[in-house]
């Protein structure tokens, strides 16, 4: 039951992040460059996601899958353990370390495809703020 404390809110937060993410890809015609460097981290992240649930291990940290470990490593007798939990909180573990690996190769191309749409929207209200200031030749008396 203590493993809910820690896999509800990653696995909010890690969707809310996933959603955010696939919003502002579908919300605009981006430029093709940002099409493709979306995709690519995209199946980057297909793979994070893999490696973290399937075949990460941590000796020096002794955890086996992150960022939810499902065992723990024994420097004296050099053997893994698994942890006690149910197959049905396992299940929820593995599934978590999958969308946290997609989501941490997605985060840095989201970040930056919304601070492009920020500077996009702060240049087209600068230039609607100088083109209002500046009166045309026709308005003069």
């Amino acid at each position: 039951m203590i493993g809910l404390i820690v896999i509800v809110p990653m696995a909010l937060f890690l969707g809310w992040i996933l959603k955010n993410s696939v919003t502002l890809y579908l919300g605009r015609a981006w430029p093709s460059g940002w099409v493709s460097l979306f995709w690519l981290s995209a199946a980057l992240g297909l793979g994070m996601g893999i490696w973290f649930c399937g075949y990460a291990e941590w000796e020096a940290m002794q955890f086996r899958r992150l960022p939810i470990p499902i065992a723990r490593f024994n420097p004296a007798t050099g053997t893994w353990h698994e942890m006690e939990m149910s197959s049905v909180m396992r299940n929820m573990v593995l599934t978590l370390d999958f969308f946290a690996g997609l989501a941490l190769a997605i985060v840095p191309i989201t970040v930056s495809m919304r601070f492009a749409e920020f500077m996009d929207e702060s240049r087209r209200l600068a230039a609607e703020k100088t083109a209002q200031s500046k009166p045309s030749p026709a308005d003069a008396p």
